[in-house]
């Protein structure tokens, strides 16, 4: 099926340039693939215009439509959520400074990545009403989740745990998941996903 993303559509205002900033790094690992903007689009499963949009900066992705795009060019959506860092002495550092956009979309919030370079994690806040689409998330990275603010509901395999404000869970790579939150409710969660770059 030929989509666009998940998410509601960007408005111009909503724009940033970590959007812009992720469109190239896509377009770029395309060009590098050898692929065209048709095989890419369909091989993600979306619309030729739509990547063509996002390729530009003049769309955001949702993360179900960013994990197309990965898979698509044989990478993870960390690599393309993060820059390759120049360099780095030992103990370097990263400061995060709060932006008024967000790179990618929840399906129904935004996403902030919290790390500009690749580096051994990247911490996300997720924000949001959360629903089962039926699709599982099966990685090869490790995933913490921590519980800011509302109720999550989080199917690991066979569990199904309920998690308040200050609970968390930590799954290994391989654990299928999947997570909503209750019906009426949202929630703002920390999500620090285990960065491998070995792609």
């Amino acid at each position: 099926m030929t989509d666009g993303a998940a998410g509601p559509r960007a408005r111009r205002g909503d724009i940033d340039d970590s959007v812009r900033e992720l469109g190239a790094r896509i377009r770029a690992l395309r060009k590098r693939r050898g692929m065209t903007l048709t095989q890419a689009a369909t091989a993600a499963g979306l619309s030729h215009s739509f990547l063509s949009q996002v390729e530009r900066g003049r769309e955001r992705l949702s993360m179900v439509s960013l994990f197309r795009v990965a898979n698509a060019l044989g990478t993870t959506q960390q690599d393309l959520l993060t820059e390759e860092p120049p360099e780095r002495p030992a103990g370097s550092y990263h400061v995060y400074r709060q932006r008024s956009g967000s790179t990618v979309d929840a399906g129904s919030g935004a996403v902030a990545v919290l790390a500009a370079q690749r580096a051994r994690f990247l911490p996300m806040i997720f924000s949001g009403a959360f629903t089962d689409d039926g699709m599982w998330w099966e990685h090869d990275e490790e995933e913490f989740v921590y519980v800011l603010e509302g109720e999550l509901i989080v199917v690991l395999g066979d569990a199904e745990v309920h998690l308040q404000s200050g609970d968390a869970t930590y799954y290994e790579s391989g654990v299928p998941h999947k997570w909503r939150t209750p019906e009426g409710m949202s929630c703002r969660m920390l999500v620090v996903k285990e960065q491998q770059h070995n792609r």
